[in-house]
């Protein structure tokens, strides 16, 4: 497992912006990956309060990337979880 991700706890999220990869760890301690770039007009999300916030125009995402709210209304796509 890489370095840039073992030490994220379960529950948490954090962005790889050199690759533009979400990355979060649910309750059960599995990674996921999404891409960072929101659907709505390719602004790079945010982890803040336990969602995936866009700084740009507002959209949040859940931990997995569904939309909770707009104006995206496409998911974060999934990603491969870097090496």
């Amino acid at each position: 497992m890489s370095a840039r991700h073992e030490d994220l706890k379960n529950g948490e999220g954090k962005v790889l912006a050199d690759q533009h990869i979400a990355l979060y760890r649910d309750a059960q301690g599995k990674l996921h990956a999404l891409s960072s770039v929101c659907t709505h007009q390719a602004c790079d999300v945010e982890w803040y309060g336990g969602v995936w916030d866009c700084p740009c125009h507002g959209s949040q995402f859940s931990p997995t990337g569904e939309v909770l709210q707009g104006p995206a209304t496409r998911p974060l796509p999934p990603a491969k979880v870097p090496e």
